[in-house]
């Protein structure tokens, strides 16, 4: 058999024969949403308890309880009502009981057998009740498990459990008897309890490759069975077709009058509200995650809606009409004792910046003493400032250029050797982060 014809159901098999038979990408979709319905829910529950602690804070404590309970109510109306669990429903699958003859001998006998074939088809309370136990009662059993291993340790052994303990003045026969259970109970407990911390990352690997074994087994058309309950409640995963709807009416057949009985109509209402609930989830999911990724483009930067204005108070944009985008970062003005600073008598303001050129010390001394009195250092010469010069030497152009934190660049060789000296900039004396680890060179 071709190995694309369970994951492509248009291929030619035996399988792809029968078009109610579901692809192996459609089981892994279903299977996979049933899993991340529960983080989901967890991370809507903590959103909203952060807001409402006194109402939600003891339902979240207690959050496996709460989730599969409530994952009992919708998996019992789905069963009930469609054959199929939530996950299965949304993706337009059924159960069905599988028949003692094929579908198309069966479709061959006559017109009669086919209703009769279907109702044959139809889950039986055994079936719903033994469904609703691998998909709610095993799934809780399976998460109670995990918490209990990863509480006692997770298959740490006592070395590393008293690997940090503060008590190491203690020798280990001395810890050891300190430890030793008292009462054979507690003995017992302990030892079933090192039993199972050891135990339980085996018969989890073995689980997950019992699992495996049947999904290999499907995908290569050996068995009609996706997982191993199905084969033993007899159990198969079909497609719907377009026959198959709700097998209990969800909405009452002959509504009341809500005019000429009020009273009735809320009764049958309040009757009805657990199966619409139900119902709209499988619409609500779809238009919850368009919503979520909504919001999340609404409040990213690739929304130019929060860059827009929509006002006339806006210097840049007064008419209000056109996008105005956020403007970028106003430039650091130099420092009155930076290099390119520059007073201006008139306004008091400084002009366009100048490159200075400070002549260079002698040794040392004279050097710490310019430092010391920074007020009252010469400056010997004076050019304009040119596009892709250095602020240090001047250079035209930069050489190896490095940009510092305040947004000026220099050559790398001038601001490194100027760090190793001051961690200031030497433009706008901003404090440089890590001295001469602050320096990014700039690439192209």
């Amino acid at each position: 058999m071709d190995l694309l014809t369970s994951i492509d159901p248009t291929g030619t098999s035996s399988s792809s024969n029968d078009p109610y038979h579901p692809s192996f990408f459609e089981l892994i979709a279903q299977d996979q949403l049933n899993q991340l319905l529960k983080p989901a829910t967890r991370y809507v529950l903590s959103f909203l308890a952060q807001r409402n602690p006194r109402y939600l804070l003891k339902i979240f404590n207690n959050f496996d309880e709460f989730y599969y309970a409530l994952m009992l109510a919708i998996e019992s109306h789905y069963l009930r009502v469609w054959g199929s669990s939530f996950s299965e429903n949304f993706y337009g699958l059924k159960r069905r009981r599988r028949p003692a003859l094929s579908t198309s001998r069966g479709s061959s006998a006559g017109g009669h057998t086919s209703v009769s074939l279907a109702a044959s088809e139809a889950l039986r309370p055994k079936e719903i009740r033994t469904s609703l136990f691998f998909l709610v009662v095993l799934p809780y059993l399976q998460s109670k498990l995990r918490e209990l291993w990863e509480r006692n340790g997770g298959g740490l052994d006592e070395l590393s459990d008293q690997l940090f303990d503060d008590d190491q003045g203690l020798g280990p026969r001395a810890r050891r008897v300190e430890q030793q259970p008292t009462s054979r109970r507690e003995r017992v407990k302990k030892k079933l309890l090192a039993i199972f911390k050891t135990g339980y990352p085996y018969i989890g690997v073995l689980y997950q490759l019992w699992l495996l074994s049947y999904n290999v087994g499907y995908l290569f058309d050996r068995t009609p069975y996706w997982r191993p309950w199905l084969w033993f409640m007899r159990v198969d995963v079909r497609r719907m077709g377009g026959g198959d709807g709700p097998r209990r009416p969800i909405l009452p057949r002959d509504p009341p009058n809500p005019l000429r009985e009020p009273l009735r109509t809320l009764l049958v209402l309040g009757r009805t509200s657990p199966r619409i609930l139900f119902e709209s989830l499988k619409y609500a999911l779809p238009a919850s995650i368009f919503f979520f990724k909504f919001l999340e483009w609404w409040y990213g930067p690739e929304n130019p809606g929060v860059r827009r204005t929509g006002s006339g108070n806006d210097p840049n944009n007064p008419s209000g009409s056109e996008d105005s985008i956020l403007p970028p970062p106003k430039i650091l003005p130099p420092h009155p004792k930076g290099i390119l600073f520059r007073k201006q008598q008139e306004e008091g303001s400084y002009v366009d910046p100048k490159i200075l050129t400070r002549s260079s010390p002698q040794d040392d001394e004279e050097e710490e003493e310019e430092e010391e009195e920074e007020e009252k250092v010469s400056w010997r010469t004076e050019r304009p400032l040119i596009h892709n010069s250095c602020p240090l030497c001047g250079q035209t152009p930069i050489n190896n250029p490095a940009v510092l934190e305040s947004g000026y660049v220099f050559c790398y060789t001038c601001v490194h050797h100027h760090l190793s000296k001051s961690s200031r900039c030497p433009v706008t004396l901003l404090e440089i982060v890590g001295g001469t680890e602050g320096v990014r060179k700039v690439l192209g």
